[in-house]
């Protein structure tokens, strides 16, 4: 018999193909402009894609990126910057029939005195009522949707850029953004390389998620080889903030 086939849901694929998963969820992320102390109603539609009955368990988890964007997972209330135990769901757990969708609905409930951005995320856990044989290679998984909760009025936009190397290793350039403020932000940017004040080569990035108070590192692969000599990097990142990040750094490639 084939073993079950989990999936687990990343930050930035919050809908999976169903021929591996058996359900979908939309939307795969919601963000929020709240107030302290106010209540938020939303919904979440979840679709059955399958000829067989779906027993659905939700629950929420914390998650942060490390310095490289990988999504990490927590069990809810382990992070600062914790939403989780805001959120209210009822029922936690149900089935759902054969190619039919439902919405379910949530209820958030701000606290007072919180400033800036919380985050969670929503897992919708599936397993079969009735299955039999190769079923299971489709209807057991999991997919998350992502909650931003920001506090209106409290938010601070600041961003640097506090390191930039040549990775002859793997190369790359390699640039360290550090999110100073208390809001999540989402960086875009591009690489530029000079020899003897024209330019060679350019590299735009895609958008690149950043938490509030972290760092995380910004890759631009050089797809071309760069000859023996002496060769100018800029990159420029814009975080949507009051400035557009600059820097640049020369380099001697032997």
């Amino acid at each position: 018999m084939k073993s079950f086939l989990i999936f687990v849901a990343s930050l930035f694929m919050a809908l999976a193909s169903f021929a591996q998963i058996g359900f979908t969820i939309s939307p795969p992320k919601y963000e929020f402009t709240v107030k302290s102390e106010e209540s938020k109603t939303f919904t979440i539609n979840i679709q059955n894609t399958t000829d067989s009955t779906l027993h659905v368990k939700i629950y929420s988890s914390d998650w942060s990126i490390d310095k490289e964007g990988k999504a990490l997972y927590f069990q809810s209330k382990t992070i600062k910057n914790s939403c989780s135990e805001w959120i209210y769901v009822n029922p936690q757990e149900f089935n759902i029939s054969p190619k039919t969708s439902e919405d379910v609905r949530f209820t958030m409930n701000v606290p007072k005195e919180v400033f800036g951005d919380y985050w969670s995320m929503l897992f919708f856990e599936s397993t079969p009522v009735n299955f039999s044989g190769n079923d299971m290679i489709v209807l057991a998984g999991r997919l998350g949707c992502t909650i931003y909760s920001t506090i209106a009025g409290t938010t601070t936009k600041n961003g640097d850029l506090i390191g930039l190397d040549f990775d002859k290793k793997n190369y790359r350039v390699k640039a360290v953004f550090e999110n100073t403020g208390n809001i999540h932000l989402r960086i875009k940017g591009f690489v530029q390389i000079f020899s003897d004040e024209k330019m060679i080569y350019e590299k735009t990035i895609n958008e690149k998620l950043s938490l509030p108070e972290s760092k995380i590192n910004i890759y631009f692969p050089i797809e071309t080889e760069l000859m023996k000599g002496e060769y100018l990097i800029k990159v420029n990142l814009d975080y949507s903030g009051s400035e557009i990040l600059e820097g640049e750094k020369r380099i001697t490639i032997n």
